[in-house]
């Protein structure tokens, strides 16, 4: 076990922080986005915030980045994920610091008061946000997010290995830049037949854009992100769709709490045949939760898309597999349908290559082929 490495700010104003728990060492990560909390009739629903053990675990998780932000005197908003306090539950809280510099943070209505708790005290690795806590477990530290600090900063974890680089597909709700060296991002501007083209972003990424990141190595620490508080970066033409949350505990409360792998209409990052592709296969860092099946009324394993990932949304003409690339000139240099006699008779390959002198391509490989002038899928 992995415990934090306090950095001794405290809230020092506007800006990206973790929370843990004082007596448990609990993290707050936010993992859904459809709780509720009603003072008046004592009535709460914090399924989707979640306590967690482990500042590694923390240190590459999105989930645990808390943007904290006092809107009025002693009145705060905590935001993650694309949501917050009070869009969850109406609420702006108290945020209160204590002689010892930990902070209670509270909310009130008609003369009631609750305190935001850990309610479990026991030492497992996760627990239960609440309001009934006693006053040990009501306790809060509250870092601020540095990119230098030993175990408080957001590093990239990949799961993706090829040709010597690690890859991870990343969605966040907050912009950021990266900090290590040799650190890329990417996002997929244009598809044509199987390749897709990896655009690179140089500077900041805007918040809630899905993006491919090449590290700097396997390990966490040596990939690590800045988050920003603002940046006039945009993305117009990303063809990626983002993925915030993977909890199976709530299929019923949010349709959000976590997206099901559908071979059909997703590619997922991987490498296949030796390449780096958006491949149709469930590659192994899915996610299989326990999800219910509304048809069955019972609990059923589900291969989803992993929290604050990405994936390539696909059409009935998307290849099973697409390849990726950096270089421009692959795309669009496919033979043109509009050629002379010969061109357009014949099989070729994507690179011009002339394969057959007729349009039968029974026999050749799984690929994309020019057949007769038009793209044509082999499975």
């Amino acid at each position: 076990m992995t415990y934090a490495q306090s950095n001794g700010t405290g809230y020092v104003g506007k800006g990206y922080y973790r929370v843990r728990n004082l007596t448990t060492e609990r993290y707050i990560y936010v993992t859904d986005n459809k709780d509720y909390y009603d003072i008046t009739h004592d009535k709460e629903d914090f399924q989707g915030i979640q306590l967690w053990k482990d500042a590694a675990k923390a240190a590459k998780s999105p989930a645990s980045v808390i943007y904290i932000e006092e809107l009025f005197p002693g009145g705060f908003d905590l935001k993650s994920q694309g949501t917050g306090v009070y869009d969850l539950t109406g609420y702006y809280v108290n945020v209160t610091k204590k002689s010892d510099g930990t902070y209670e943070v509270s909310a009130s209505r008609s003369g009631v008061t609750k305190f935001l708790s850990d309610d479990r005290s026991n030492t497992s690795d996760q627990g239960k946000l609440g309001t009934s806590g006693t006053a040990k477990y009501r306790r809060w530290v509250v870092d601020k997010i540095e990119a230098t600090h030993a175990t408080n900063y957001i590093g990239i974890s990949p799961t993706v290995a090829f040709n010597g680089k690690y890859y991870q597909a990343f969605y966040a709700g907050f912009p950021f830049r990266t900090v290590s060296a040799g650190m890329r991002v990417y996002y997929i501007s244009d598809v044509e037949g199987d390749l897709a083209l990896m655009q690179e972003i140089e500077g900041d990424v805007p918040a809630a854009t899905p993006v491919i990141i090449e590290c700097a190595s396997a390990n966490v620490a040596d990939n690590r992100i800045e988050p920003l508080l603002t940046t006039t970066a945009q993305v117009t033409d990303n063809l990626l769709c983002g993925v915030y949350f993977c909890n199976g505990k709530r299929p019923q409360e949010s349709v959000d709490a976590y997206t099901k792998f559908d071979a059909g209409t997703m590619r997922i990052l991987t490498v296949a045949d030796g390449k780096l592709v958006l491949s149709d296969n469930a590659p192994e860092c899915l996610q299989e939760i326990m999800v219910n099946d509304y048809t069955l009324y019972e609990q059923v394993p589900a291969i989803c898309v992993p929290a604050n990932t990405c994936y390539f949304k696909a059409d009935a003409n998307t290849p099973q597999q697409v390849f990726l690339t950096s270089d421009p000139t692959a795309i669009g240099s496919l033979p043109s349908e509009k050629t002379d006699v010969e061109q357009r008779c014949g099989v070729y390959s994507l690179d011009g290559t002339r394969l057959r002198t007729t349009n039968n391509a029974e026999g050749l490989p799984a690929g994309l082929y020019i057949v007769g002038g038009k793209k044509v899928v082999r499975r």
